[in-house]
């Protein structure tokens, strides 16, 4: 007996098939792509990845589906929004990732050498990478390329410096991050580029898209400064999401998404029994217990979604001795305690040894995962 599953099939008797039907690597990876490549430090998302979004949804027509309703600066918070249903405060559940990506402040430079300071947690070795200056127009109120280089962090010292490629003279109010260009080997699944969170909001939107055509309450945040300075408290990041989450009602579940561990990294390693490609990840708590935690109930529920949709071709495991870093759901806890943690295993989160990747099925997994977990909120079971 499938009590999950044949729960589910209550709802919708098709709901497995049109899960497969609808997402899939190539519908995800044309959402992914552009909103990966476009830069989007901190506090710019609004005018960078948001504004990609909306034209993706307008391409597709859901800017008029009667269900869905998207926010670029919702509330003036700096965080976008999609809301599905019919009540616009009174979410069943939150779905909540982030669009901005690590972000550095320009400091005076010396010799064409600018000191950066992280807004984010710093985790480069040492060596170079390629970066981009952003500046914004005040003429056509947009981010636009100051300069670009590299990254640079000298082996002695966990300083990161920009350097130019060119002559562009750099100044405060200039933000500096990582540049990529989305690549994906469809023959492993693996893509590699700015995954952190472009991933997982991937994920949540190809779910937000699924979900709209369901009677369900839902709100999907994707924050910007979600990246901070990294402290023993929570003040210094998440703070796009501490501003969205008062507008709206008590909710019964909140999901959480980013990225995994899947190596060994600066806080932790990767799991200790599956790698990129078996699947999602689902995680009992984050920062070694500092941040978020699942309560034994939920936690218990999603161990046994996880079993059940196996046997439907959607692979969602159980993160047992990895490192999950505390995320959008820091917020949530002082709300609700039904919170769950679930992602996809990356490696070199923040560019730590290289550009970032991930696998494009694990992608796909957790966005059929966060439906099913979703709509179960509708049934006897919760």
């Amino acid at each position: 007996m499938s009590l999950i599953l044949d729960t589910l099939r209550q709802i919708d008797p098709n709901v497995f098939e049109r899960l497969h039907a609808n997402i899939n690597e190539d519908r995800l990876y044309r959402y992914l792509k552009p909103i990966a490549d476009t830069h989007a430090p901190t506090q710019t998302v609004r005018l960078t990845r948001a504004a990609v979004l909306e034209d993706l949804l307008r391409e597709d027509g859901l800017l008029d589906h009667p269900n869905l309703e998207f926010d670029r600066d919702f509330k003036r918070t700096g965080n976008t929004v999609i809301r599905i249903g019919k009540n616009p405060y009174q979410k069943q559940a939150w779905l909540l990732g982030h669009l901005d990506q690590i972000s550095y402040l320009v400091e005076p430079g010396v010799d064409g050498r600018y000191p950066l300071t992280p807004i984010c947690y710093h985790l480069m070795e040492p060596g170079r990478r390629p970066a981009v200056a952003l500046a914004y127009d005040i003429a056509s109120r947009q981010y636009q390329l100051a300069s670009r280089g590299e990254i640079y962090v000298a082996a002695d010292d966990r300083q990161p410096y920009f350097l130019p490629s060119g002559t562009s003279a750099l100044r405060p109010g200039m933000r500096v991050c990582f540049d990529s260009r989305l690549s994906w080997d469809r023959g492993s699944g693996e893509v590699r580029g700015s995954l952190d969170d472009a991933a997982a909001a991937a994920s949540l939107i190809m779910a937000a898209i699924f979900l709209a055509d369901y009677d369900v309450e839902v709100m999907v945040g994707l924050t910007d400064e979600e990246e901070g300075r990294g402290g023993s408290g929570t003040q210094s990041f998440c703070r796009g999401g501490a501003r969205l989450l008062r507008y709206f009602e008590q909710p019964e579940l909140v999901i959480g998404s980013d990225i995994h561990e899947a190596q060994e990294m600066y806080g932790g390693g990767g799991p200790e029994r599956f790698k990129p490609g078996d699947g999602a990840s689902f995680s009992e708590k984050s920062s070694a217990g500092v941040g978020e935690i699942t309560p034994p109930h939920l936690y218990e529920l999603q161990r046994q979604l996880s079993l059940e949709l196996d046997s439907v071709g959607i692979q969602l495991r159980e993160n047992l001795g990895g490192y999950v870093s505390r995320t959008e759901t820091v917020n949530a806890i002082l709300r609700t305690p039904n919170v769950a943690l679930l992602g996809f295993l990356g490696a070199n989160r923040h560019f730590q040894g290289d550009v970032e990747s991930a696998n494009i099925r694990d992608l796909v997994n957790l966005a059929k995962a966060i439906v099913c977990y979703t709509l179960l909120i509708k049934t006897p079971i919760w």
